[in-house]
C-alpha cells in the first residue's frame, strides 16, 4: 500500500516535534498547577476561611507571588463581615489564562517554523 503525504497549502504536514510536546505538557502542568491554587485560593476566600489556619496559611504562602501583583487591583466586596469575593484573583486567572495562551502560540509557531524548513 502505498504511503501518501497530507498536503495543505504547498507544504507537507508532519506530526509535531516530541521536544515541542513535551514543553507544552510542562506548560500546561505549571499553568494548571498555578489554576488549580488560585481557584482554591478563591473558593477559600468566599468560603470564609480563617488566615489563622495552617492550609490556609500554607496557601497564602504559595499563591503570594502568583496573586501579589493583583492584590488591591480592585475593590473585594465583603459579605456579612466574613465572605470576601476577590475580584482581583479572578483577574489574575483571566490573566494567567491569556499569558497560557500566548506561549502555546508562540509554541506553535516554532514547531509550523520546524516543519517547514
Amino acid at each position: 500500500m502505498e504511503k501518501r503525504a497530507l498536503i495543505d497549502n504547498d507544504f507537507e504536514l508532519r506530526p509535531p516535534n516530541a521536544i515541542i510536546i513535551r514543553i507544552r505538557h510542562f506548560v500546561d502542568y505549571v499553568f494548571y498547577l498555578a489554576y488549580g491554587t488560585i481557584g482554591l485560593e478563591i473558593v477559600l476566600e468566599l468560603a470564609g476561611a480563617h488566615d489563622s489556619s495552617g492550609f490556609k496559611h500554607f496557601l497564602n504562602k504559595i499563591t503570594e507571588p502568583l496573586l501579589g501583583p493583583f492584590v488591591g487591583l480592585f475593590p473585594d466586596p465583603i459579605f456579612h463581615n466574613q465572605f470576601r469575593f476577590r475580584v482581583s484573583y479572578i483577574v489574575a486567572l483571566f490573566v494567567y489564562l491569556l499569558g497560557h495562551v500566548a506561549v502555546y502560540g508562540l509554541l506553535r509557531v516554532i514547531d509550523y517554523k520546524k516543519q517547514t524548513s
